[in-house]
C-alpha cells in the first residue's frame, strides 16, 4: 500500500512542477530563471519514479504485465474448427 502512495505523490509533484513551470513561463516574460528550475524538477522527478519502478520490478516486488498478463488461448482462424 505505500508503494502506490509513493507513485501518487511523486506523479503529484510531476503535475504540480509542470503547472508551476507554465505558470513561470506565462507571467515571468523572461525576467527569472524559475521556469528552468521547475522544469529541472519535473525532468528529475520522472526519472526519479521511473527509476524507483525499475528497482521494484527488479526486486519483484511489483510486477510488470502487458494487456494480456495469461498467455492467451489460442483460436483457430475463421472458418477453420479448432481442434
Amino acid at each position: 500500500m505505500w508503494i502506490k502512495v509513493v507513485i501518487i505523490v511523486i506523479f503529484i509533484g510531476i503535475v504540480a512542477s509542470l503547472a508551476s513551470g507554465l505558470y513561470y513561463l506565462v507571467n515571468d516574460k523572461g525576467d527569472s530563471r524559475r521556469t528552468l528550475r521547475a522544469l529541472t524538477w519535473r525532468i528529475g522527478l520522472s526519472v526519479g519514479l521511473f527509476a524507483f519502478l525499475m528497482i521494484l520490478v527488479g526486486f519483484g516486488v511489483i510486477k510488470p504485465h502487458g494487456l494480456y498478463p495469461e498467455r492467451p488461448a489460442q483460436t483457430a482462424p475463421v472458418g477453420q474448427p479448432s481442434d
